[in-house]
């Protein structure tokens, strides 16, 4: 029985792993993209002690760095694309809209849906000339663990539809709330596969 249900695993494994590797592969063909940065609307935070308002503050301190570190928080790198513009205004603008009594979770295994996904790419209005745009969209970030949880997505500007999305978890370090959960969406930036 172990066996058994060692091999399913194992399978469905390679599968999801071939499926990321295609979709990643569809990137190839991408030259330009207009990315709107991290979108925090359905991020939950387990177990800290810091207040909503420092989170909030520190999430739109966060996109702030695709601006002032852009080398460090390469959207173009940790995509495969050769080049991006960045249309941050919308995402910290929505920042303002996050309900401060639902910015906390008590569920250490909190995931983003696809729904969730969806209405994230839905509500964002375009910007550039791109075809394409790109968004990462911020999940659990868990103080307990020291790791954040963030979803990687890459859609078609005019009829929104998805062409690439990857979860990845990256270890949260730094000092300071903003550089603490920067360091995990640095860490989960470099395990895009």
């Amino acid at each position: 029985m172990k066996k058994i249900l060692l091999v399913a695993i194992v399978l469905v494994c390679m599968g999801a792993s071939q499926n990321a590797s295609a979709q990643k592969g569809d990137l190839k063909d991408i030259d330009h993209l207009s990315f709107y940065g991290v979108d925090f609307t359905y991020a939950k935070v387990y177990g800290a002690d810091e207040t909503a308002h420092q989170f909030l503050d520190a999430f739109i301190r966060i996109n702030d760095l695709f601006e002032s570190e852009p080398k460090t928080y390469n959207v173009s790198k940790a995509f495969g694309i050769r080049s991006d513009e960045l249309f941050n205004r919308q995402v910290k603008q929505d920042v303002d809209n996050i309900p401060r009594n639902e910015l906390f979770t008590d569920d250490n295994k909190y995931a983003v849906t696809d729904a969730d996904i969806d209405q994230v790419v839905a509500k964002i209005e375009k910007e550039g000339d791109s075809q394409y745009g790109a968004v990462i969209v911020a999940g659990l970030l868990n103080k307990t663990a020291n790791h954040g949880t963030f979803t990687f997505v890459v859609f078609d500007q005019d009829t929104k539809e998805i062409i690439f999305q990857q979860e990845a978890t990256g270890k949260a370090r730094g000092f300071g709330l903003r550089n603490f959960w920067a360091g995990a969406l640095r860490g989960a930036m470099k395990n895009v596969r």
